[in-house]
């Protein structure tokens, strides 16, 4: 038995460090901005606001530039559509402009003759929950909880809904009753989650959502209780259109079906629009259309790409500005009107869009009306504003002032908002300070400032400076958030400290492991005779100092339990660091060395570029042809390593081909028949029988999906079986082959119907590529002389398989979209939408070719004799040099993309390393589980 049989005991601790340590970014950059016990600012009492009610129009996924466009392409559907519901009477429209040929004309003519309109930047993830809760509850969501659930908020929050009197919400069971929780005021109607099904028409939620509105003010009529809630003040109607969304998944942005269903919910808004007019007779309705997000060319959003942040924003009725005609001198970009607070990040959003602004400037034909932009939870204090509601607690958001008709309310609505702001600010500093040792205290003094500036803004009042008093709000809010931010991050420095030092001690400890292998994590925690000499004492002592002062630290800022287990690592560490006789070992000195930091950099920079790793292969081919002498395992390395080199250059969005994933399944099936007849006689042949039936499966699945008349479902229950079945042959077979070339092999067609059936283009093409490359690895470096002490050359393995591991991934993805699922590969599982599993069939589809790239790495480390996690350990050392990079490369300023990118890449890098040490367990127990090991 070899060495490599040792227990893999560091690596789980290092899986344990890892998914501790992942965490930290949230608890740094990202806690949740729930203050508890902030008060209600009562807002403007005894003056009257401009709107008894407010309807607010959510058309989901919808992007602002197919929204804005000059084109009425493709909506003769959404007519067709209305006609097959029995909604004809919603077809004709006065707004109809032939000039101005649009798909929205209704909205279009809202804003040329009626409102005021502009573009909503959302925050990242751009997901309908955060996205949501933005826009009503005025604060962004803590970015983990998009983690841990997609119908519910994890934490309670204040929202317009509970301070309205009473509301009506409409449409997606994801989103409504989220809002309508423990309020009895507060009715929701949603459909079930089995409507929301891929393979149907998704434009038939839309007009569900519009015959409930219908129906309610039908009942209105007869029903003396329902009209009187309707007549209430402080009511808000909720429309929430998922269509455009469902479709824009199935059949992506620039399909006739997401296009259509654009078209649809104008000519529905018009509707209700018109059905609320026709009850109320008043005049007192205020209207906002918005989305929540975006959506990719690839139809999927999340990330923070422009597609996913810019949506549209429109807004008119009762209390709103009319359109504003822009400068005549405005001749290549639009006259923005953001004299908010909120004017740099928006500004900032902008510069990173120039190409987005340009595009927008020559398709739209708005540039003659004034644009005003807002930031996604600035929405929520407009709703409050219209209708004299308090803002919500825990409400960030900017009023956008400009929105409303300038005068007293105007003004008194702006102080208010910095009252409120101002508020939330103390109230978060009083919690903080009583958590904290009043002499480590440190008060923040901008904060103090906004006391004096709310007085001086209620004298003005007075003198009517309501001007003045507009912009002496902006300098109360600017001080206000400021000091939230300053709270929210008091105690940064600390908790970076702890986390930098969990890393570089967790480091050396794995380098000290690597060094004197066989490693016991024993000796983590074991105090040897030695201990109790006066040096290691003297350590011991200062440790222990350390320790307790940081842990008295966080006592009395009433850490949460996360940050002491931060602390145990470097303690634990540290302690074992200092009992070494010596650390100089510590600092390797090998020459060679700088090529690896090279190309460590490289892998990093990889995140950011994935044509880097082409570079890479080519780095890769160049060291092999001048270190070796040729061979035929040389040569077929070296060709392998050239044609993997392609994939990374290739985009990443060319869309749905199935021609290219069937001759990919196709090639895989001709290339394992000839493996298994000329060098694996030993192979199943059912593993060609399962492949070939998934080609076959594939067909008709894709087909029944694109001919609704059909159904999909035995051919979703027949590539459930086949992947099962599969795995269940791997299963089998692993108990007749004793190869571990063939294992290999085995492992690499049991895994390719479910990356087959997961593909949408040319992944299938890289996945063959990518497995005849390992194949020819493994030739490569088992041909190879072995030496023992080659430290050098176990390092260059590892670097190896960490290079191929990365490119496992980057060779037909990138860091967006990983934080962007494209999930319609996912339909020829399951159509009807399921956040869980559909996740959970993408997260696979990244680990499968992750998991074979791991077996090669262990049959090429068993055959050479080397110990497979003694270079998992290298592995492990030289992926967190990358993860302390991207720690201190997070990002929580300037572009969504950039923060939202800064995010992606620590956490990818984290989940690489944790899911490192597992599929290298996973794999072992396959490929050497009751086999007496032959190395040929």
């Amino acid at each position: 038995m070899l060495k490599s049989s040792v227990p893999m005991g560091v690596l789980v601790v290092g899986v344990v460090f890892h998914m501790i340590y992942v965490l930290s970014i949230f608890d740094i950059y990202f806690k949740s901005p729930v203050v508890a016990n902030v008060p209600l600012t009562p807002i403007l009492a005894e003056y009257p606001p401009p709107a008894k009610r407010l309807v607010v129009f959510v058309a989901d996924g919808c992007r602002a530039d197919r929204f804005f466009e000059l084109n009425d392409s493709f909506s003769v559907f959404a007519h067709a559509k209305l006609r097959s519901t029995n909604l004809s009477h919603l077809i004709p429209t006065e707004f109809w402009n032939h000039k101005e040929p649009s798909r929205v004309p209704f909205l279009r003519h809202i804003i040329q003759r009626k409102g005021s309109w502009g573009i909503s930047h959302t925050g990242v993830p751009t997901e309908s929950r955060p996205g949501h809760v933005a826009m009503f509850a005025g604060m962004y969501e803590d970015v983990s909880a998009v983690t841990r659930g997609w119908q519910s908020n994890p934490v309670d929050f204040d929202s317009i809904f509970n301070q309205s009197n009473s509301s009506f919400l409409f449409g997606s069971p994801d989103i409504v009753p989220m809002f309508a929780k423990n309020m009895p005021h507060v009715h929701e109607h949603h459909y079930s989650s089995e409507e929301e099904d891929f393979t149907k028409d998704a434009a038939e939620l839309d007009t569900w959502v519009y015959s409930q509105v219908y129906d309610l003010f039908s009942s209105a009529k007869t029903n003396t209780s329902l009209k009187a809630q309707l007549l209430q003040d402080k009511t808000i109607i909720f429309c929430h259109f998922l269509g455009i969304d469902s479709n824009g998944h199935a059949h992506r942005p620039m399909s006739r079906e997401y296009l259509a269903n654009v078209a649809l919910v104008d000519r529905l808004t018009e509707g209700i629009q018109n059905l609320i007019e026709d009850f109320y007779k008043d005049d007192l309705t205020s209207y906002i259309f918005t989305a929540d997000h975006g959506m990719s060319f690839q139809g999927s959003h999340g990330d923070g790409a422009p597609a996913n942040t810019r949506t549209p924003l429109i807004v008119w009725g009762a209390g709103i500005t009319p359109p504003m005609q822009a400068a005549a001198s405005r001749t290549t970009d639009f006259d923005l009107d953001v004299p908010t607070h909120s004017h740099d990040e928006i500004y900032a959003q902008l510069k990173a869009q120039k190409e987005q602004e340009l595009r927008a400037y020559q398709d739209w034909n708005l540039e003659h009306f004034v644009r005003k932009d807002v930031l996604q939870a600035d929405l929520a204090p407009l709703a409050a504003a219209l209708l004299g509601m308090p803002y919500p607690r825990n409400s960030v958001g900017v009023l956008p002032f400009t929105y409303l008709k300038q005068g007293l309310y105007r003004a008194r609505a702006v102080a208010f908002n910095a009252r409120a702001l101002y508020t939330h600010a103390y109230q978060k500093m009083i919690s903080k300070k009583k958590a904290t040792l009043k002499f480590l205290f440190r008060s923040f003094p901008r904060l103090e400032e906004c006391a004096v500036l709310l007085g001086s803004i209620e004298k003005a009042f007075g003198s009517k400076a309501y001007h003045d008093i507009e912009q002496s709000s902006q300098v109360v809010i600017a001080h206000a958030l400021a000091g939230l931010k300053f709270y929210q991050q008091y105690d940064w420095f600390v908790l970076f400290g702890i986390i930098t030092s969990g890393y570089l001690c967790w480091m050396a400890v794995v380098y000290i492991a690597v060094s004197n292998w066989p490693f016991s994590i024993k000796n983590l925690v074991y105090f040897p005779a030695r201990a109790t000499e006066p040096k290691h004492l003297d350590t011991t002592l200062v440790l222990l100092c350390i320790a307790s002062a940081t842990l008295m630290f966080l006592y009395n800022h009433e850490a949460p339990i996360m940050y002491y287990a931060y602390l145990i690592f470097p303690v634990v560490f540290s302690r074992f660091l200092f009992r070494q006789t010596t650390l100089t070992h510590l600092v390797p000195t090998s020459p060679k060395l700088v090529w690896v930091v090279i190309s460590l950099e490289l892998i990093a920079w990889g995140y950011f570029k994935r044509q880097v790793f082409s570079l890479l292969c080519v780095l890769m081919c160049v060291y092999t042809y001048l270190q070796h002498q040729s061979s035929t395992a040389t040569t077929l390395w070296l060709a392998s390593l050239l044609s993997l080199s392609i994939f990374p250059l290739i985009p990443i969005d060319i869309g749905d081909i199935l021609s290219l994933v069937l001759s990919g399944g196709g090639t895989v099936l001709v290339c394992g028949v000839f493996l298994k007849q000329k060098f694996y006689p030993q192979v199943d042949n059912k593993a060609f029988l399962i492949l070939g039936g998934s080609l076959v499966s594939l067909s008709g699945t894709m087909y029944a999906l694109q001919h609704p008349e059909l159904s999909a479902a035995p051919w979703i229950a027949l590539n459930w079986a086949l992947c099962i079945g599969s795995v269940c042959r791997l299963v089998i077979a692993m108990q007749s082959s004793t190869c571990l070339k063939t294992r290999l092999v085995e492992i690499m067609l049991a895994m390719a119907p479910l990356y087959l059936l997961l593909s949408i283009s040319y992944e299938v093409w890289f996945y063959l590529v990518f497995c005849m490359t390992l194949l020819f690895w493994v030739e490569y470096e088992t041909s190879q002389p072995r030496c023992n002490g080659e430290t050098f050359n176990d390092i260059r393995i590892a670097l190896w398989y960490l290079m191929l591991f990365k490119l496992s991934f980057f060779g037909t993805g990138n860091v967006a979209s990983m934080s962007s699922f494209e999930i319609s590969s996912t339909f020829r599982f399951v159509t009807v939408f399921s956040p869980f599993i559909m996740g959970a069939l993408l997260v696979f589809k990244i680990l499968l070719p992750m998991a074979v790239v791991t077996a090669a790495f262990d049959v090429l480390t068993t055959l050479r004799g080397d110990s497979p996690y003694r270079l998992g350990l290298i592995v492990v050392l030289l992926s967190n040099v990358l993860a302390v990079q991207f720690f201190y490369l997070v990002q929580y300023e300037g572009s969504w993309k950039e923060i939202g990118n800064s995010i992606s890449n620590f956490g990818i890098v984290n989940a690489m390393i944790l899911f490192t040490p597992i599929l290298l367990f996973l794999t072992r127990l396959c490929l050497h589980y009751q086999v007496k090991r032959r190395l040929d």
